[in-house]
């Protein structure tokens, strides 16, 4: 039953499939019965007429069905034309007939929709850009967020300093950066940098280049919208078209610069640019100050925090006052070192506090094998330092070997392996005449596994 319904439903029919069926109910068909009838010279019975009045009356319900539904557009369209004049305030519209008010309509209809395409296409559009902004300040954010983490563990400067380069690079549209600072009362630049060569790095910092960057006060900016700002040595360094060189400030005195760059046609920079570089910066010159106390820290310092023994750069300059000692007074002056061989697998094997115990032992392995007026330090992570005064290179080895089968003997008992002992040893004026001749001495002979 319900498949018939779906079958002679006049809903899902359209408007031209009714109509032809009115037309065949209410003309043809009478038509066609009539002309048989009288072509054959047949008496039309009751039941003929019965059929042909039925099949007229359900023609004309599906012409009234027909226009019912022609009605009914007619109605929802001058209610559309209504709206649609009270939603622009535009003057009533003169209709004549109901044809004229469908054409006007869909034709007012179509202008509308076609303008809220054009609308919801700017929608997106201002959408899209401001989903670009939000990322943007997110990823600013979320950089600045991480450099923090990185500086509240301590992390070394170095690493805050390249991590803000690199992030700086992504966020500015940039595919050459560098950033530089000048550490106190040195001439050699901590240098960072991204998408160029070292050697190009070099010529863009020579002599001439500072001179001239020391001068800029302000950022400079130099895009399609700032252009003849001068400074053409970045132009031919970097191979750039588009630049902008950002001084970083610590305590009112430049510490460094930020230098980026890209080659794109008819490229601006963002309005914000000033904004993001300074926040860079500031947080630049923060990392920097750090690394510049934890120096002067370090100067001030002359042990090793973990065995208490002199630490290499107060070992290196008592060697160099016991080398111009021994010169004075014609006496040679010896240079021990031992290195663990294998202290990667210390590492590796052993936990951190445990391999903190077993080095602080070894201190006094050591002392038990010194006289008392030989100087002790730690000169690596993996490395001690003994300074054998009055001895030559002979009665150094012997120092050496004694050293060696000693450390050699308590590492074997505190480690879970075996462990591995390399000694060199160098003498004053033979191997050097001052510390850092000593230590490159040692240094080579270690790499040569000789003594």
């Amino acid at each position: 039953m319900r498949l018939n319904e779906e079958v002679f439903s006049l809903d899902k029919m359209g408007l031209r499939g009714r109509l032809y069926t009115a037309f065949t109910f209410a003309a043809l068909v009478p038509t066609a019965l009539i002309f048989y009838y009288v072509a054959n010279s047949y008496k039309i019975s009751a039941l003929a007429v019965y059929t042909l009045v039925s099949v007229i009356l359900a023609g004309w319900w599906f012409v009234f069905d027909a226009f019912s539904a022609i009605i009914k557009i007619n109605n929802k369209a001058r209610d559309a034309l209504r709206r649609l004049e009270e939603h622009s305030g535009a003057e009533k519209i003169d209709i004549r007939n109901e044809i004229e008010r469908l054409d006007t309509a869909f034709s007012m209809l179509s202008s509308k929709v076609k303008e809220s395409v054009g609308e919801l296409e700017q929608v997106n559009s201002k959408t899209e850009e401001l989903s670009r902004t939000i990322g943007k300040k997110v990823k600013i954010l979320s950089s600045i967020l991480d450099a923090d983490v990185l500086f509240s563990k301590s992390a070394p400067s170095t690493e805050i300093l390249q991590f803000l380069t690199e992030r700086l690079k992504e966020i500015i549209q940039t595919n050459i950066i560098v950033s530089f600072f000048r550490a106190e009362r040195e001439d050699a630049l901590l240098k960072f940098y991204y998408g160029i060569s070292e050697r190009r790095v070099e010529d863009l910092l020579n002599s001439n280049n500072m001179n001239e960057l020391m001068n800029i006060k302000n950022i400079v900016i130099a895009d399609e919208e700032h252009k003849d700002v001068g400074f053409s040595f970045i132009v031919n360094t970097m191979g750039v078209k588009n630049f902008i060189i950002n001084p970083v400030y610590l305590r009112k005195e430049i510490a460094g610069f930020v230098i980026a760059g890209n080659s794109i046609d008819n490229f601006v920079f963002p309005g914000d640019i000033s904004d993001i570089l300074n926040l860079f910066s500031y947080n630049m010159s923060i990392t920097w100050e750090r690394e510049i106390l934890y120096r002067r820290i370090e100067d001030l310092e002359i042990n090793d925090p973990l065995t208490g023994l002199y630490n290499r750069r107060f070992f290196a300059n008592r060697l160099d006052e016991e080398i111009k000692r021994s010169t004075a007074y014609q006496r040679p002056c010896g240079l021990v070192a031992v290195r663990i061989g294998n202290y990667s697998d210390c590492k590796q094997k052993l936990e951190f506090i445990e391999l903190e115990r077993i080095l602080k032992r070894m201190v006094q392995v050591f002392k038990d094998n010194l006289r008392p007026i030989d100087i002790l330090g730690r000169v690596g992570e993996d490395s001690f330092g003994v300074i054998v005064i009055e001895r030559n290179r002979r009665q150094s080895n012997y120092v050496g070997a004694r050293l060696k089968e000693a450390v050699y003997n308590f590492l074997k008992e505190a480690l879970p392996f075996a462990p591995v002992i390399n000694i060199a040893v160098a003498e004053s004026p033979i191997d050097g005449t001052d510390a850092a001749e000593l230590f490159e001495c040692i240094h080579r002979r270690f790499e040569k596994n000789e003594i």
